[in-house]
């Protein structure tokens, strides 16, 4: 055979398995994984990993159903970049040497973590159809996306700005901090300080944990806690620990990378419409704490801002959790402690608390992004705060956002008795229309265990203050995940057409079926967050394999940055592609990777091989008989 004829034929045969618009950036075809060493690892390619088949119930993997099968709905999943304004006055990140569940309150790689999701959204873009060939060779578009919470990290106006506007497409500014001005004001400060603050504006530099120059009296121990990049941290290592030079010691060196981080940039945008739900972060200061207590709202605006210092000792909270850290904000002489160490800043007015009713209206209340959906019964009656819906991306099918912020505080969650209700009536109304149900919500049924009462967060004054319960309605009784009465698993296995539930919050890749009768169920499906290592999103797609079940395939996609972090060195010419590619490599060598949010006994985020790439089989709930549907 000729070479000519030989490329022709060779070409025939990749068209066979390669159908047009055939994905071509999933971890199906590779995957990234730590390279060997010691120290500081860099990461690496690796085969890809094919979809692992996965029975749920009584349904069978029965043969030929790649040839019958047809596509329902492919749809993307983003969950928890938890993108944060590094520089905030409202932030602990000082208390994060303290270890157990406050560790979660800095990560080495969170000023960059805006370049990390555009990279996310971009590998979504790459992805235009599915990496799944259907049983007519073709291969479904996009439809949509939805987002899982935590986009925010601090319930703050600019941080909420940030990700929609990613989302969006457009000029991001990651920059916060303002001049002083009579409209943005640093009271009782002398005039030399506020030319200082207003030099630092001009110059938008960074202010915060990683500069060992911010809080140069700062015992060592404190400053060994943290990462710098521009310089090798003390002797000395943290609380709670390693001892020696500190977690950090391996760590390379990019000279004003905190800086590089402040540049404007162009985000891409998601080439679908995509569909929001909220995130304990996107609703309570740090994920935590109801911003009602006025100290949040003040510090969030000033320039007082507290870095670590001799006067804060972590020791104190060393096995403690979040709650315990936010509880100790009551005690007046913890304030006055507090506030001894700190440092002026920049102020800013953008960095103030959004209420519920704000945040509607930030992200839009038209249908593009869901909110629009939600009943206007639900609005009237919570006075304009519910931020839950449904709506049918095509027909037959029916996606249900939740939204399960405990509004009392804590980073668990649970759904209040007025959701819960309307949720109960949607699923009958799906049932009765023989839709298959998806829903989506921040937290995973496992973490919905929250006992706070939306009362708990206080009353407001005025109605639209952020922080406080403005729901006129009882929240009472809650309904958790999977413990007490009436629960949301109980609920979603008692509505044979729910066949998925899609969270995140625990930052992993997980996947688990959730038995009901008569052999059907739903499956629980888990992804792993753009914040923390490994920086994943996943594409969702629902076939009918047009034999009595259907397949929910799970492919996961990382960010679209390049796997090689650049070299050490002066960082003020990378790209913002680059920045992502290193924040990364900084998420995997952080020594706090494992065990966050909720997660126990020191999980890796990665998941198992059955929580990656999965084929997810179950029995088709809906009524109408024929094998063949469309």
């Amino acid at each position: 055979m000729s070479p000519r004829r030989l490329a022709a034929a060779l070409a025939v045969a990749l068209a066979a398995v390669v159908a047009p618009g055939a994905a071509a950036d999933t971890t199906l075809q590779e995957k990234i994984v730590p390279g060997g060493g010691t120290g500081f690892r860099l990461l690496e390619t690796a085969r890809g990993e094919r979809h692992v088949v996965r029975r749920g119930g009584s349904a069978r993997a029965l043969e030929g159903r790649k040839e019958r099968r047809r596509s329902l709905l492919l749809f993307a999943q983003l969950t928890d970049p938890q993108i944060v304004d590094e520089m905030s006055p409202a932030r602990v990140d000082f208390a994060d040497p303290a270890g157990g569940e406050i560790k979660s309150s800095w990560r080495p790689q969170e000023a960059l973590g805006l370049h990390v999701f555009d990279q996310t959204v971009r590998a979504v873009n790459r992805n235009p159809r599915s990496p799944v060939v259907q049983g007519n060779r073709r291969r479904a578009k996009l439809k949509l996306a939805i987002t899982t919470g935590d986009l925010a990290d601090n319930q703050q106006l600019n941080e909420t700005r940030w990700f929609r506007d990613v989302l969006n497409g457009g000029e991001i500014d990651p920059f916060s901090g303002k001049a002083v001005s009579p409209t943005n004001q640093c009271g009782g400060v002398p005039q030399a300080q506020v030319d200082r603050m207003d030099a630092a504006v001009a110059a938008r530099e960074y202010t915060g944990v990683q500069d060992y120059d911010d809080y140069a009296a700062a015992p060592d121990d404190r400053k060994a806690g943290f990462w710098d990049p521009d310089v090798a941290p003390p002797a000395g290592g943290p609380y709670a620990l390693p001892p020696g030079r500190g977690p950090y010691g391996a760590f390379p060196r990019y000279a004003g990378l905190m800086e590089r981080a402040q540049v404007p940039f162009t985000a891409a945008g998601l080439d679908v419409p995509w569909y929001i739900s909220r995130g304990n972060h996107d609703g309570l200061v740090q994920g935590n704490a109801p911003a009602s207590t006025d100290l949040f709202r003040f510090l969030a605006t000033g320039c007082l801002k507290v870095l670590p210092n001799a006067a804060f000792d972590p020791r104190r909270f060393v096995g403690a959790s979040d709650d315990e850290l936010f509880a100790a904000f009551g005690d007046p002489a913890f304030i006055v402690r507090l506030l001894a160490g700190g440092s002026r800043v920049p102020p800013d007015q953008d960095r103030r608390i959004v209420s519920k009713a704000e945040y509607r209206r930030l992200i839009g209340t038209g249908r593009r992004h869901g909110l629009g959906y939600t009943p206007r019964s639900q609005l009237s009656a919570s006075r304009g705060t519910a931020s839950y819906y449904a709506f049918s991306p095509r027909r037959g099918i029916r996606l249900i956002s939740l939204d399960t912020v405990a509004e009392g505080g804590g980073q668990s969650g649970n759904l209040d008795h007025p959701q819960y209700r309307w949720l109960k009536g949607e699923l009958k109304r799906a049932r009765r229309r023989d839709q298959l149900v998806i829903a989506f919500g921040h937290h995973t049924l496992g973490t919905m265990n929250n006992p706070r009462t939306d009362e708990q967060a206080g009353a407001c004054q005025p109605a639209d203050e952020p922080g406080c319960d403005s729901d006129p309605r009882r929240s009472t009784p809650l309904h958790r995940g999977t413990h007490g009465r009436r629960t949301v698993r109980a609920l979603f296995k008692a509505s044979p057409n729910v066949i998925a539930y899609v969270a995140g919050h625990t930052h992993a890749n997980a996947v688990e079926f959730n038995r009901g009768k008569r052999g059907r169920g739903f499956w629980e499906i888990n992804t792993a967050s753009h914040i923390d290592w490994p920086q994943q999103a996943r594409l969702i797609e629902i076939m009918d394999n047009r034999d009595g079940t259907l397949s929910l395939f799970g492919t996961l996609l990382d960010h679209a940055a390049h796997v090689e972090a650049p070299p050490p060195g002066p960082a003020r010419s990378l790209s913002p592609r680059e920045l992502a590619s290193l924040a990364r490599t900084l998420s995997f060598n952080d020594p706090q990777r494992e065990g966050l949010e909720g997660m126990e006994g020191g999980a890796e985020k990665t998941g198992r091989r059955r929580d990656r790439n999965v084929e997810l089989l179950v029995k088709d709930p809906r009524s109408r008989p024929g094998a063949r549907r469309s």
